[in-house]
């Protein structure tokens, strides 16, 4: 008999500091698949269900979809929408069974409004159809994970990297622990799970995986998976934007003996090293000074941090296009969100135009930039990914316009791009290598796209919703004390030491 393995999930990067909401529709603009037509779409692709869906069928088994929904990184997830999929979700796994076996894929840092621990809830709620069958899920690198979700999967598989490059093969692994679960010799039995929570905030810039202090931290992560008996074992530095009970750094180990302290030693780790997850900024001004060292090398990326596409943030923010102005540079290549725009060059037919753009969404993310030239209409625009991250996905960014105006080319999108890739500018025919700027809104993302051919780099201190200093935030409700935003050696001592018993 076939082995019938459900997949599905509910999946967002949810910024408590963005005020637009996520609705359903964010989900069903993004990617919203159910039954057949989930591993229709998903599989071949470096995501992690289609990862999960490839090494099933290695190992003859039957991935059988139920509901995944995924929206780009936002703020607060609506009740209505998260409801709506999730009912979705447990009818359609009802409707299939009997199942042998889940893979989920989660993120781990959704907030929904009403409901404390989304995720936990996903996995509660599907385990009361399914009954007491393996259920592995895969979490994103900046998970923040509650006390909940450990107990009630088999096995967590949290990201290694960062840019995130490895999702089909955290899917796949999460499959083949499913799959290994439901082996005859195993008789029901699962391995242990022990969760370590830290009261440690890092932020984007700092979590880089080829980097310290995490390059360290993950070599140790490794070390510690390949001994005998450990099934899975996760660092994940978690996402300090999702405001909730739930943040902080979270070390997870699934093994057969010592779950807990082997865990403890890792985090004993982590938390030595908590002093190096530290950002260094420059100012716009210092930033764009640094574009004419590079000129003729190849870029200059200027990392546009708190405008994070891919954390939250709208897109749209106007600090850099200012201060490659006041600087006199030309040649420079940005991406802003900006659909009012949009809509504005595409009502007009003349070949140049003057353009307000960005800056609209918040005053703090103006003011608008002044862009007067030549304009050049797209639309709708759709590209597959050929890059390192998630390769095969679709991406819809809906009408286009680019305008050439004094500092370089700027491209106006209708929907919000993340800078994962270069393929949607050169789906434009812009050839970033030959920029002599180039802004990402990204954090560490963005070198899936354009580290290989960057001459420099510079991380730069902007208005946004994802910033590096988190002392532009202003938090309303979290867990306390939470190191660096606290910072007192009686307490500190004491989590040395609870690491250490």
């Amino acid at each position: 008999m076939t082995v019938r393995i459900g997949l599905g999930g509910v999946w967002q990067e949810t910024n408590t500091f963005t005020p637009e909401p996520t609705t359903l529709a964010d989900f069903r603009r993004y990617q919203l698949f159910e039954g057949p037509e989930l591993v229709a779409s998903l599989r071949g692709t470096g995501t992690e269900l289609g990862g999960a869906i490839d090494a099933a069928r290695q190992r003859s088994a039957r991935p059988v979809g139920l509901l995944f929904g995924a929206a780009l990184p936002a703020g607060m997830v609506l009740s209505h929408a998260f409801e709506s999929m999730l009912r979705r979700l447990v009818a359609n796994a009802r409707a299939q069974l009997p199942l042998d076996g889940l893979v989920l894929s989660l993120h781990g840092a959704m907030v929904v409004e009403g409901h404390p621990d989304p995720e936990a809830e996903i996995v509660t709620a599907l385990r009361a159809v399914v009954g007491d069958i393996p259920i592995g899920a895969t979490l994103d690198y900046h998970a923040n994970v509650g006390a909940a979700l450990p107990k009630i999967t088999d096995i967590l598989v949290g990201y290694r990297t960062y840019p995130h490059v490895d999702m089909a093969e955290r899917g796949a692994e999460a499959m083949t622990a499913v799959l290994r679960l439901l082996r005859p010799s195993r008789a029901g039995r699962r391995p242990a799970r022990h969760l370590e929570k830290l009261p440690l905030l890092t932020v984007p810039p700092a979590q880089e995986d080829v980097a310290e202090p995490m390059r360290s931290i993950l070599d140790a992560t490794e070390r510690l998976r390949e001994e005998p008996g450990v099934w899975a074992a996760s660092a994940l530095p978690g996402f300090a934007y999702a405001e909730s009970g739930r943040l902080g750094f979270a070390v997870y180990l699934a093994a057969e003996t010592h779950a807990a302290p082997r865990a403890r030693e890792l985090a004993a780790h982590v938390w030595r090293e908590r002093d190096a997850f530290s950002a260094r900024l420059a100012s716009p001004a210092d930033a764009v000074a640094a574009v004419a060292a590079t000129r003729g090398l190849g870029p200059t990326v200027l990392v546009d941090v708190a405008d994070n596409v891919g954390g939250g943030s709208p897109g749209d923010g106007t600090a850099l296009l200012h201060a490659l102005d006041q600087a006199g540079v030309s040649g420079a290549v940005a991406v802003i969100w900006d659909p009012a725009s949009v809509a504005v060059a595409h009502a007009r037919s003349a070949d140049r135009m003057e353009l307000w753009v960005g800056g609209h969404s918040d005053p703090a993310m103006g003011p608008p930039f002044r862009a007067s030239g030549p304009v050049r209409r797209f639309g709708p625009v759709s590209y597959l990914r050929t890059g390192s991250y998630m390769r095969g996905q679709r991406v819809e960014m809906g009408r286009v316009a680019v305008i050439e105006a004094s500092i370089g080319t700027i491209v106006l999108t209708e929907n919000r791009v993340v800078p994962f890739d270069d393929d949607h500018l050169r789906a434009l025919g812009i050839a970033p290598r030959a920029a002599s700027a180039i802004v990402a809104k990204g954090a560490i993302a963005w070198k899936a796209a354009f580290a290989g051919y960057a001459a420099r780099t510079v991380y730069v201190r902007t208005p946004g919703y994802c910033p590096a200093a988190l002392d532009q935030l202003d938090y309303r409700s979290r867990p306390a004390p939470l190191y660096p935003l606290e910072r007192n050696p009686a307490w500190e001592d004491a989590v040395a030491a609870g690491l250490r018993s």
